[in-house]
């Protein structure tokens, strides 16, 4: 029969040598020896804890970015919007990160009536994902239209300014003075063909009707602006 001598086997033997020998010679001479060769090392048992605990953290999931809840609300259906005074970006998802398309201002655009937070998924003029606060629910909204149009210059000596085509007198406007119209431009003729025009006068806040014509449409008393 064969005896399988095993690594443990060697040491204690070994260290029963040892330990004979310390009885001749100073068991304070070779008591460290004994022990040494006693005990198992554990540098082989550190390298492989290291190994065990490495793995287990590249088997650990990494942490992803929460997604974004969605839901659909029937009613918003290939319903429309505008995309508003400034321009807006279309994204390819609610993560916002690339985008497909730049929507100029003012832009028309239909939902597809899936909504998440803060954003909303559109399928015209472009298919993605865009923000949803800055959304107009007036779908034919337009850039605020400058109040003041085009600049004239009186021609006559001195011109009246009234609250209404023959009405109260306001203030007058004397020959080289600039009025300005308004955008768009209102007139109206009275009876006797008079034409009357809305302006702004001594500056862009002041506003009163001047005969632009005299009767029956005839002559002028404002040019425009040289």
């Amino acid at each position: 029969m064969v005896q399988r001598v095993t690594r443990t086997d060697k040491l204690l033997s070994y260290g029963g040598l040892v330990a004979g020998v310390a009885g001749l010679l100073g068991a304070s001479v070779f008591a460290p020896l004994a022990a040494q060769a006693i005990a198992p090392s554990t540098d082989s048992l550190d390298e492989s804890g290291l190994k065990e605990s490495a793995g287990l953290l590249a088997q650990a999931p990494i942490a992803q970015a929460a997604d974004v809840q969605v839901f659909e609300r029937p009613s918003y259906v290939n319903t429309c919007r505008n995309s508003g005074a400034s321009t807006l970006a279309v994204y390819t998802s609610t993560a916002q990160g690339t985008v497909v398309r730049q929507l100029q201002p003012y832009t028309r655009i239909t939902l597809t009536g899936v909504l998440g937070d803060g954003v909303a998924q559109i399928r015209e003029p472009a298919v993605g994902w865009v923000r949803s606060a800055t959304l107009l629910t007036n779908c034919d909204a337009r850039p605020p239209v400058d109040p003041v149009g085009q600049c004239y210059q009186v021609t006559q000596p001195e011109l009246v300014v009234r609250s209404a085509p023959y009405d109260t007198i306001l203030s007058s406007v004397l020959s080289g003075d600039r009025i300005y119209g308004t955008n768009p431009v209102q007139r109206q003729t009275t009876a006797d063909g008079r034409i009357w025009q809305r302006v702004y006068y001594r500056g862009t806040t002041n506003l009163g009707w001047v005969a632009e014509t005299g009767t029956g449409g005839i002559g002028i008393n404002f040019v425009r602006c040289p």
